[in-house]
């Protein structure tokens, strides 16, 4: 029975150690999210869909924050720039156009030197 007395001095010491602390609720935490996976009810494929979800929630939740403060700071001017740099990059390039003369060049050239075969393309 020396377990008992050992166990019972252990915890009738007060420790103010902030390391011990830490850890303990490190390990509880991690208990708990090893049995909340354990008991979970949906598949694992489930279940980290919901964690996805709730965390693109929690962005676009703390994203529309940072733009209330953002224009509340600086003006609707700047989340409107903030809107277009981000959101469509894609309307900003130009794309050359080529003439279907330029084509039929490029296309006899790359017959000429082999690259494409007769019946090809």
């Amino acid at each position: 029975m020396k377990y008992r007395k050992l166990i019972g001095k252990y915890l009738t010491q007060k420790s103010n150690n902030n390391v011990q602390i830490a850890l303990a609720l490190v390990a509880g935490l991690a208990a708990g999210a090893v049995i909340s996976v354990l008991f979970a009810p949906d598949s694992g494929a489930g279940t980290r869909g919901k964690i996805a979800g709730k965390a693109k929630n929690l962005r676009y939740g703390f994203q529309d924050k940072y733009n209330l403060l953002k224009e509340k700071v600086f003006g609707v001017e700047a989340i409107e720039e903030d809107i277009v740099e981000h959101e469509v990059p894609h309307f900003r390039q130009k794309i050359e156009k080529k003439r279907k003369s330029d084509v039929k060049e490029i296309l006899d050239d790359a017959y000429k030197n082999g690259q494409v075969q007769e019946g090809q393309g």
